[in-house]
């Protein structure tokens, strides 16, 4: 008898070993690309943000998204098909305020809903304001 190449018990060990790895790595890396992806939309809540304060500086009141795009020279965080997150921006009586809102799409689709408002409030929008939620936000810094 031939001493070479493997035994059906020592192939089903590896392949066990490797289902045991794939079992833990798997959801791993999923939670690691949905922390990625919200971290993203956060980023893009902020950067509205100081846009905001950019066009509240030059102009008196605060801008919709498209006046952003076209007064301050804001990115449009809606323009790529591909994105995670639909951004928007909800004005106030007299443009003195906003709630800007990042609400999941395609791969996020179904993922908690994050804003900011005017007055730094950070958390998840509700009662056409932001309902305050610092450990959320906390929680992707980390």
């Amino acid at each position: 008898m031939s001493t070479k190449g493997f035994s059906l018990l020592e192939v089903m060990v590896v392949v066990v070993i490797v289902g045991i790895i794939a079992a833990i790595a798997i959801p791993s890396y999923n939670g690691y690309m949905t922390r990625t992806r919200r971290a993203e939309a956060v980023q893009t809540l902020e950067t509205v943000a100081l846009y905001q304060e950019k066009h509240l500086a030059e102009r008196g009141v605060y801008g919709t998204l498209a006046q952003l795009v076209a007064n301050v020279g804001l990115s449009n965080p809606n323009a790529d098909p591909d994105r995670n997150y639909a951004i928007a921006v909800v004005l106030g009586a007299g443009s003195t305020s906003y709630v800007a809102t990042a609400t999941g799409m395609n791969r996020q689709l179904g993922d908690v809903a994050f804003a900011l408002d005017s007055n730094g409030n950070r958390g998840v929008p509700g009662g056409g304001g932001v309902t305050p939620n610092a450990e959320l936000w906390r929680t992707l810094r980390d």
